[in-house]
């Protein structure tokens, strides 16, 4: 019986810290872009070319820890339904909705470094014309993960307006990036500078009251 109160004491310890996987996953995206950027600088395929094959350990070192970062924000998203499903209640639809949004967002994000790391392991038998196309490949997953995160800002944002699952404030700043991610033309930068910074936010406010209650006497 004590073994079974200490574990159940344990796990609890460690869920007050699974919100910070947000946090986790931010930082490895941050790195995983500084060690992938050699790649994003270049134009033509035989630059590109040249990349893969002089750079070939960096960019699966690079995409081997974006895909880990991703993994951290798929465990963020757990921690975040949890929340607003708490808020919402019923069936939960609206929860449903914003973490399906994140799910679809995350599949995106893990697909993007994927073609430049086929093109590192298969450097010796591609040619210019082949490492352009692999190298074009990331961006249709930037796309998508741009049309995706939307449904997750804009459904978590209504459960927080209607509910109060998270601040006001934050939920009308969420509609706003939302609009701007749709806008083609500029919705690039809301998803590289608004949506890490939204990640850290949500992450440290969900991870605040349960320390808040935990550490009540």
């Amino acid at each position: 019986m004590a073994t079974m109160a200490q574990t159940r004491t344990g796990a609890v310890a460690w869920e007050r810290y699974a919100p910070l996987s947000g946090v986790v996953a931010v930082v490895g995206w941050i790195v995983g872009i500084i060690m992938l950027d050699v790649v994003e600088s270049k134009d033509t395929g035989a630059e590109l070319l040249a990349v893969y094959q002089a750079n070939d350990g960096r960019i699966l070192a690079g995409g081997i820890i974006w895909l880990i970062a991703t993994g951290f924000f798929v465990w963020f998203l757990g921690s975040l339904r949890s929340r607003l499903l708490a808020a919402e209640g019923g069936d939960g639809r609206l929860s449903t909705i914003a973490f399906a949004g994140g799910i679809g967002t995350a599949i995106c994000l893990m697909l993007m470094p994927g073609p430049d790391m086929a093109a590192a392991i298969s450097k010796d038998d591609l040619d210019a014309s082949a490492a352009l196309a692999l190298g074009n490949v990331g961006d249709a997953f930037f796309l998508g993960a741009e049309y995706l995160l939307p449904v997750l800002l804009v459904a978590s944002a209504i459960i927080a307006v209607r509910y109060g699952a998270l601040p006001k404030w934050l939920a009308w700043l969420q509609v706003l990036v939302a609009i701007v991610l749709l806008t083609g033309f500029i919705g690039w930068a809301a998803l590289i500078f608004a949506f890490p910074v939204w990640v850290v936010v949500v992450a440290l406010l969900l991870w605040m009251p349960a320390t808040g209650r935990t550490t009540a006497p």
